[in-house]
């Protein structure tokens, strides 16, 4: 069974719960990890050697998130063989714009543990940064987890 990596960095926990959301449906095919980037070193993730990585971020003052962005640089450091297929996804509670997510992509584009990157990415809105999520966000997280589960394959 391959091995697919969830990280997140989640304040308040809506990171989190997408991920955990994402991985129960993709545990009935892959072997899932999730965790926290507080709770695991790059080395962690590394030693599983994954076929997969599903990184979740938070936009935080109109950016990606910095901590994940370094988790991912740190993970170039110790990684030895890319790991073949990355996505993203971002969770936030302002009116959306592409450019908030740039850091990410240009992240994950540069860094060298990455293989393929998926070509399409989550944005969930929060109707407030503690959440809920907006209506409508559990039919964007279920077509997505649909796209990663044909990207994974």
């Amino acid at each position: 069974m391959k091995k697919i990596w969830i990280i997140h960095n989640s304040l308040h926990g809506n990171s989190e719960q997408i991920s955990k959301t994402i991985a129960e449906d993709l545990k009935t095919t892959y072997d899932v990890s999730i965790d926290s980037i507080k709770n695991i070193t790059p080395e962690d993730i590394v030693k599983d050697d994954p076929y997969g990585l599903v990184v979740a971020t938070r936009i935080l003052a109109f950016r990606s998130d910095n901590e994940i962005r370094e988790f991912i640089k740190n993970m170039d450091r110790v990684i030895t063989k890319p790991i073949s297929k990355v996505a993203y996804f971002s969770t936030h509670a302002l009116r959306w714009k592409n450019f908030f997510i740039k850091g990410m992509t240009k992240t994950l584009e540069k860094a060298e543990c990455v293989g393929e990157i998926c070509p399409e990415f989550l944005e969930v809105k929060m109707e407030k940064a503690e959440g809920p999520a907006i209506e409508g966000s559990d039919v964007k997280i279920g077509e997505f987890i649909s796209t990663l589960r044909n990207f994974m394959n």
